[in-house]
């Protein structure tokens, strides 16, 4: 495993007295965003709790609503006060997002081992004692490999860019960087509260901080409830957001193809004015003059656009906001 050494002395006041930076009192924590998903959580809970319950060791299950618009904090609620002992609930001001949700759920964590999950069952719960027998071996962070996809290509294929980009920028080959189905020790996930990006993507940053990660292939099904999580505009935001946020891969890409274009278009001026000197031959071609404008202009605005990200991530970072707002904690109870 690797050895940890907390020195960040800009924490906000009153930080440091949260769960995550007090001493470990449970050996589990299992944290799982929440947003609209009232059908499925009773669901969830109860398999998600036979299995902890089988792993003979203490625990707590975290649920984050990430500002649902239907009865999912009600239903919660209800839970909370079945078992007080195991489950805390917290509720967002409002929908701020999977990561943000994720974070404010690590900030409350009191388990030496922490573990996320996604709320629609697509990675069943009953798989979770494999990652924690992987994570025995000595790693830090332990990953559920999707390895046979039950997703459409609208998913799988932005997951195969952001695997191929989060490689790219941090040297760390893994399969399936898009998997919440993890396993951390709390050492990383107190390094990982203590960076400052105003727009955290959690897997690419555990990577980067050069931790020992590990794969574990798991099954994968179908949304439980049949309703998928990641819409196509929501998955571009969340392409666009790494791509930009920790990675100079795309700029560099447009200076490259810029670059290239140049070239082309001097190589094509020189080849035209080599063929009319020596066969003396008008050179024509309105048209495709024309589309060839068109793509350089295509490319120079997506130039822009890219650039326009960087600029907006800047800006977005100088405001200061804070990355989430609690409205409400169901706390655990003693025993």
């Amino acid at each position: 495993m690797t050895p940890f050494v907390i020195m960040d002395k800009s924490l906000p006041i009153g930080r440091e007295t949260t769960p995550l930076f007090q001493p470990p009192r449970l050996t589990y924590s299992v944290v799982i965003p929440l947003f609209n998903d009232a059908e499925i959580l009773p669901v969830l809970h109860n398999r998600l709790q036979a299995v902890l319950q089988s792993l003979n060791e203490s625990y707590e299950i975290i649920y984050v609503d990430d500002g649902s618009r239907d009865n999912t904090f009600d239903v919660l609620t209800s839970l909370h006060r079945s078992d007080p002992v195991h489950i805390k609930g917290i509720r967002l001001l409002r929908n701020f997002g999977q990561h943000p949700a994720v974070t404010a759920g690590f900030e409350q964590t009191s388990g030496r081992i922490v573990i996320t999950l996604d709320s629609d069952l697509q990675n069943p719960p009953e798989e979770l004692p494999k990652l924690l027998k992987k994570l025995d071996e000595g790693y830090d962070v332990v990953v559920g490999w999707r390895q046979v996809r039950q997703d459409s290509i609208l998913r799988t294929w932005p997951s195969k860019f952001i695997n191929w980009l989060i490689s790219q920028s941090t040297g760390v080959k893994l399969h399936d960087y898009g998997s919440m189905f993890r396993v951390y020790r709390r050492e990383v996930v107190q390094l990982l509260n203590q960076t400052r990006e105003a727009a955290k993507f959690i897997t690419a940053l555990t990577s980067w901080l050069g931790v020992n990660i590990a794969e574990v292939p798991v099954k994968h099904f179908a949304p439980a409830d049949g309703r998928s999580r990641y819409h196509f505009r929501r998955l571009f935001r969340m392409t666009m957001d790494l791509a930009t946020g920790y990675s100079l891969v795309p700029i560099q890409m447009v200076t490259g193809i810029g670059l290239l274009m140049s070239l082309i278009g001097i190589g094509a001026g020189l080849f035209l004015l080599g063929w009319r000197i020596i066969f003396n031959v008008n050179v024509t071609g309105l048209s495709s003059f024309i589309a060839l404008l068109l793509v350089l202009f295509g490319i120079q605005l997506a130039g822009l656009g890219i650039v326009g990200e960087y600029i907006g991530r800047i800006y977005i970072e100088v405001r200061g906001r804070p990355y989430y707002l609690i409205k409400t904690i169901l706390e655990t109870k003693p025993q």
